[in-house]
């Protein structure tokens, strides 16, 4: 075996030419490439940026709704109520109440004209008259 010896290429300077449909990058492209990529990089990082936001400002808003605050109001006791009504008005519901059982048409008719509700509206526009007084003072 023979070894060969290891000599570079004779190559002539037209062997040496580029094939003629290669297309030779000018500088700028690449520039303008690595511009776009930039670009579209902070693009990507602001979108990702606003839509976190939106996520915790829509979080919190669940988080915490805004509900009314109940009013706690106490009923007076009969002892410390000085309407003078309401001493009857017990006496004036358990009238009203008291019904017959029997579903006949002429004991139910009987119901209907024994209740008397003549004194309702007057009772209604003392309470609105109450309320008038009430909100006017404020």
């Amino acid at each position: 075996m023979k070894q060969e010896s290891q000599q570079e290429p004779i190559v002539s300077d037209e062997e040496m030419k580029m094939p003629e449909g290669y297309n030779d990058p000018t500088p700028g492209d690449s520039d303008r490439a690595s511009h776009l990529g930039v670009i579209l990089g902070v693009l990507i990082v602001l979108l990702v940026l606003i839509l976190g936001g939106l996520y915790l400002w829509g979080a919190t808003n669940q988080a915490s709704p805004v509900s009314p605050t109940p009013l706690v109001t106490e009923r007076p006791t009969p002892e410390e109520n000085n309407e003078p009504e309401s001493t009857t008005a017990d006496a004036q519901v358990q009238a009203l109440e008291t019904v017959s059982t029997s579903n006949e048409i002429e004991a139910i008719e009987a119901d209907i004209e024994s209740t008397t509700l003549d004194e309702l509206d007057a009772e209604l526009e003392a309470i609105d008259a109450e309320l008038d007084a009430a909100l006017n003072s404020i």
